[in-house]
């Protein structure tokens, strides 16, 4: 019975936290440097229309907002769950900064030339599934642990950093400009095919992941713990790795680099609804929606009449965040 109540309360704290994301997205699109009232009166600026500003500025924006830290909430929580390290996330591991590196050099490049408007979302995807690739290299190779694999993920994360630094450095002006502006992480560049195409691939890696949910509870508490139940290990870990590795590349492509979603969102969502996978895999999703929702409406009224990236705003909370979860589990171990 006591069971049966500790779930229906941790399914009533994901329901709660569900409709507080539906109560940000309507705020989000009804509030930006053009105002509510001009909305709802029509009275726009000569060259806009109420269609134009809501569907295909507002809407997708936001749209593409809730989409992205849905991802970064999902793939934070099973790189920390499969890695069973609290700072493990698709930027520390470095899968963030190969992808920033993959756009500036389609930025300054055009590769890989062929598929037109969207050579940076593409290549942004091929180097992030490059940065993964490097990591299942240690994963796939001797037994190591857990903390070497972090250290490989911090290295592959400095590499990637450096080679975009050589690229602004080798760039125009005008390029380097474009490639800050996707460092940031900006949701300027949404559409509805961002939205289509960040929510197919959610849609299928969250299937996945969750239908891995019973494996990822046993892996949470050993490797030998898993196989003994019948799981194998080293599958289960790829599987669910390179489905986080999608989710991560597809949506920072569309974006650009957005950091410490994945780090804040499994860690709340662990503190209200417990470490039960089945119930993480939804929760930190949602989590991660409403954590990057709020600093997009950050974003908007922090200075007046200027968007501040998106990104700018993760960092500046996530960075002390991420200290002080790193100090308390220094005083656990």
């Amino acid at each position: 019975m006591a069971y049966r109540q500790q779930n229906r309360r941790r399914i009533a704290y994901l329901t709660l936290m569900a409709l507080v994301v539906l109560v940000l997205m309507l705020f989000d699109i009804f509030h930006g440097l053009v105002g509510f009232n001009q909305l709802v009166t029509g009275r726009l600026g000569s060259g806009d229309s109420l269609r134009g500003v809501l569907l295909n500025l507002r809407l997708t924006r936001t749209l593409t907002c809730a989409l992205v830290g849905a991802a970064l909430g999902l793939a934070g929580l099973c790189m920390q769950n499969m890695l069973r390290n609290p700072i493990a996330t698709p930027f520390t591991l470095g899968l963030s900064s190969a992808a920033g590196f993959g756009a500036s050099l389609s930025i300054i490049s055009g590769f890989p030339f062929v598929f037109g408007q969207y050579n940076v979302q593409v290549s942004a995807v091929v180097f992030s599934f490059l940065g993964s690739a490097l990591i299942l290299l240690v994963f796939t190779g001797r037994r190591v642990s857990m903390n070497t694999i972090i250290l490989v993920g911090v290295s592959i994360n400095l590499f990637f950093t450096a080679l975009q630094q050589l690229t602004q450095y080798l760039s125009t002006e005008r390029d380097v400009q474009r490639m800050t502006n996707w460092s940031l992480g900006d949701l300027s560049r949404s559409s509805w095919d961002s939205v289509i195409v960040i929510f197919v691939v959610l849609y299928v890696a969250g299937v996945l992941i969750y239908r891995k949910s019973w494996a990822m509870n046993l892996l949470l508490l050993s490797d030998d713990s898993a196989q003994a139940m019948g799981v194998n290990v080293r599958n289960t870990r790829l599987l669910i790795f390179l489905a986080s590795a999608l989710v991560t590349a597809v949506a920072v492509s569309f974006v650009g680099t957005i950091g410490f979603v994945g780090l804040i969102a499994p860690h709340f969502v662990k503190a209200v609804v417990g470490n039960d996978s089945r119930f993480t895999i939804i929760g930190s999703a949602i989590m991660g929606a409403l954590v990057l929702l709020i600093a997009a409406v950050i974003s908007k009224h922090l200075v007046p009449g200027t968007i501040i990236p998106i990104g700018i705003i993760t960092s500046l909370v996530g960075i002390p965040f991420m200290i002080v979860v790193a100090m308390r589990k220094g005083q656990r171990a």
